[in-house]
C-alpha cells in the first residue's frame, strides 16, 4: 500500500491527500485493506506504469489522440435547473453520475442541467461543426447550496425558533436545518406539548383545547411570516419528555351474582304392562289421555328452593411505555368449526375463540402526574347453558374508554348493577284454579339473579427495580411437596415451607443420605476415639497442665 500512496503524490503532488488517505486506509478492517491491496497495483506494477518500455508508448500514440480534462466549471444548486443553449449544434451529452445531475434535451442547441443532490460530476458535449468535425467540450458541475440561501434560511429558521419558545415558554426548543430535513431537538414540558409543537412545524392547526386537528390554518407560515419558503421536506423528532416514562396499570375487575330458584309441583307417573305414560302435568299438552288396565298410577311432590353465589374477582397488571399499546391475556381457547364451501365441495375450517382475562391500554403522560389512557379491559367466561352443537357461549364483561387520571388515583370506569325476575306456571285448566286443590293438578317456578360488576382503573409511573430490590419470595416459591408422612398419615398436599422435599427422586435420595449419615457417624467416632487415646498420652507422658495456650 506504500507504494499505491506513492504513486498519488507522483502524479497529483498532494502530499497531504496521500497522508490523509493512509491514516483512513489504516482504520478499515483488515478485510477491506485485502480487498483494496488485491484492486490496487503492487511495487512491480507501478514501476511498469512510471516507466514503460518503448512498445507501450508507441501503442498509445498510435490508439489515444487525446486525453481531455474537464476545462469548465458548471455550479448549479439542489432541486434547481439552468438552461444551456449553445450556439452549434450538440450531438451528445453524456453525465457521469447520474444521481447529481440530470440532462433534459429540447433541441439540439438547447438542454437543461437540473442539480438532484450535493456532489460534483463532470458533463461532456459533443459538437457538430459545420465542416463536418466533432468538438468535445467537458464541464466540472457542481452541484452546491446557495450561501445566500443557507444564510437566509439559518435566519428565519432562528426566528422560527425564538417565536416557538415564546409560544411554548415551559419548553426549550432548538431547530437544526440539514440538507432538506429540520431536526428539532431539546426538552418539551410533557408529552401533548411536544406534539403540539411538531403539528406546529408540520402546519396542523391547535384549538384552544390543545387538540391538534389537520390544516394550514396554525403552521409554520401562520407562526412567522415568509417561513412558508423554507425548503423543509421532512422533520426528525428529537423533543425528549422529562419525568419517569413508563406506566403500570392496575385494573380490578369485580363481579358478584347471586341466584335463588323456587318450584312447587306435582307429577304423575302411570305405568302399564305396555305402555309408560309418565310427567302428565307440564307437559304443556291442555289435555289428559290415558288408559288404566292393570297399571299403576304414582304421585310426586315437587317442593324445592334453591340458592347460589358467584364471585369473580381479577386483578391484571401491565406495564408500557408512555404513548405505545401493551395487551395483557390469561385464559384459553376452544375450537370452533365454521362450515366452508369450495368449488361446490363443502369444508370444514376450525378457528380458535379465546377466553379469560384481557386487558389492552395505551397511556400517554400529559403532565409530570398525569395520564391519559385509553383503556380496554375485558373478562369473559364460558357458559355451557349457551351450548349450541356443542360449542360453548361465553359470559362476557368488558368495557373501552379513555380518561385522565393523576398518578395513583382511582377511577371505576364501568359498572353495572342487574336484577332479573322470572316465573312460570303451567296447570291443567279448571281443575288446576282451583285454590289449594289446584296445586296437585299443576306446576309453578320463580327465579331472580342479582349481579353487581365494577371496573376499576389506576395508573402508575414506574422505574425498573435494582437488584438489591427483587422480592426474595414469588409467586409459589414456599409451595413445596408433602414428605410421605404429610400426604398419606396427615392428609396435606402442600409440605412445609423451607423443607424441600422431591418425590421424585426421594427413595435414592434417601439412600444417599443415610450412607452419607453413616460415613459422618463413623467418623466422629473415629475422632472421638482418637482424641481420646492423645489425651491418654498426653497425662502418661507429661507431668504438669498441658493442653494448647490460649
Amino acid at each position: 500500500m506504500k507504494s499505491f500512496f506513492q504513486l498519488t503524490v507522483q502524479y497529483g503532488g498532494r502530499t497531504a491527500f496521500a497522508a490523509a488517505m493512509a491514516g483512513v486506509f489504516s482504520l478499515m478492517p483488515a478485510v477491506a485493506q485485502a480487498q483494496i491491496a488485491a484492486e490496487l497495483p503492487g511495487p512491480r506494477d507501478e514501476q511498469l506504469i512510471e516507466k514503460p518500455n518503448e512498445s507501450v508508448l508507441m501503442k498509445e500514440s498510435n490508439l489515444i489522440q487525446e486525453v481531455l480534462e474537464p476545462e469548465l466549471i458548471f455550479r448549479v444548486e439542489p432541486t434547481r435547473s439552468k438552461i444551456l443553449k449553445t450556439k452549434l449544434p450538440m450531438t451528445r451529452v453524456a453525465i457521469t453520475s447520474p444521481d447529481i445531475v440530470e440532462i433534459n434535451e429540447f433541441s439540439t442547441t438547447e438542454v437543461e442541467v437540473i442539480g438532484l443532490k450535493a456532489g460534483e460530476t463532470t458533463m461532456t458535449i459533443w459538437f457538430a461543426a459545420p465542416d463536418g468535425t466533432s468538438t468535445v467540450l467537458r464541464y466540472l458541475v457542481k452541484v452546491a447550496a446557495n450561501t445566500e440561501e443557507q444564510r437566509r434560511a439559518e435566519i428565519e429558521y432562528g426566528k422560527l425558533e425564538a417565536r416557538l419558545n415564546e409560544l411554548f415558554p415551559n419548553s426549550i426548543v432548538q431547530l437544526i436545518p440539514v440538507a432538506d430535513k429540520l431536526i428539532v431537538r431539546g426538552q418539551a414540558r410533557d408529552a401533548q406539548e411536544a406534539a403540539q409543537i411538531i403539528a406546529v412545524l408540520g402546519g396542523q392547526s391547535i384549538d384552544q383545547a390543545g387538540n391538534l386537528t389537520m390544516g394550514a390554518n396554525l403552521g409554520s407560515a401562520a407562526v412567522l411570516p415568509g417561513a412558508e419558503d423554507l425548503r423543509t421536506t421532512s422533520i426528525i423528532d428529537l423533543l425528549q419528555v422529562p419525568g419517569e416514562q413508563q406506566v403500570m396499570l392496575k385494573v380490578r375487575i369485580a363481579e358478584l351474582q347471586r341466584t335463588a330458584a323456587r318450584n312447587l309441583g306435582f307429577d304423575f307417573s302411570v305405568s302399564g304392562d305396555n305402555y309408560d305414560v309418565a310427567h302428565i302435568i307440564g307437559a304443556g299438552a291442555g289435555n289428559l289421555t290415558a288408559i288404566l288396565d292393570g297399571g299403576d298410577v304414582e304421585l310426586f311432590l315437587q317442593a324445592t328452593s334453591s340458592n347460589g353465589m358467584a364471585k369473580i374477582l381479577a386483578e391484571p397488571t401491565l406495564v408500557t411505555i408512555s404513548g405505545k399499546s401493551a395487551n395483557f391475556i390469561a385464559g384459553g381457547e376452544f375450537a370452533v368449526p365454521t362450515a366452508v364451501g369450495v368449488g361446490g365441495i363443502g369444508a370444514v375450517s376450525t378457528t380458535f375463540r379465546g377466553f379469560g382475562t384481557q386487558l389492552a391500554f395505551t397511556p400517554t403522560v400529559l403532565d409530570k402526574d398525569k395520564i391519559r389512557l385509553q383503556v380496554a379491559p375485558s373478562f369473559s367466561s364460558i357458559n355451557s347453558s349457551n351450548t349450541v352443537d356443542g360449542i360453548p357461549g361465553l359470559d362476557i364483561r368488558g368495557v373501552t374508554t379513555t380518561v385522565d387520571l393523576r398518578e395513583g388515583q382511582w377511577l371505576a370506569v364501568a359498572g353495572l348493577i342487574q336484577d332479573e325476575q322470572a316465573g312460570s306456571r303451567v296447570r291443567l285448566p279448571g281443575i288446576g284454579d282451583i285454590p289449594l286443590i289446584g296445586a296437585a293438578f299443576g306446576r309453578q317456578t320463580t327465579t331472580r339473579e342479582e349481579t353487581e360488576l365494577v371496573v376499576l382503573v389506576s395508573p402508575e409511573l414506574v422505574h425498573p427495580m435494582e437488584v438489591e430490590q427483587l422480592p426474595l419470595f414469588l409467586p409459589g416459591t414456599d409451595v413445596t411437596d408433602p414428605t410421605n408422612k404429610e400426604f398419606f398419615w396427615h392428609q396435606q398436599i402442600e409440605g412445609r415451607p423451607g423443607y424441600d422435599y422431591r418425590s421424585t427422586v426421594w427413595p435414592a435420595m434417601r439412600h444417599q443420605i443415610h450412607h452419607e449419615n453413616h460415613e459422618i457417624l463413623k467418623a466422629q467416632r473415629h475422632a472421638r476415639k482418637a482424641s481420646r487415646h492423645y489425651h491418654e498420652c498426653e497425662d502418661y507422658y507429661i507431668s504438669g497442665p498441658q493442653g494448647f495456650s490460649h
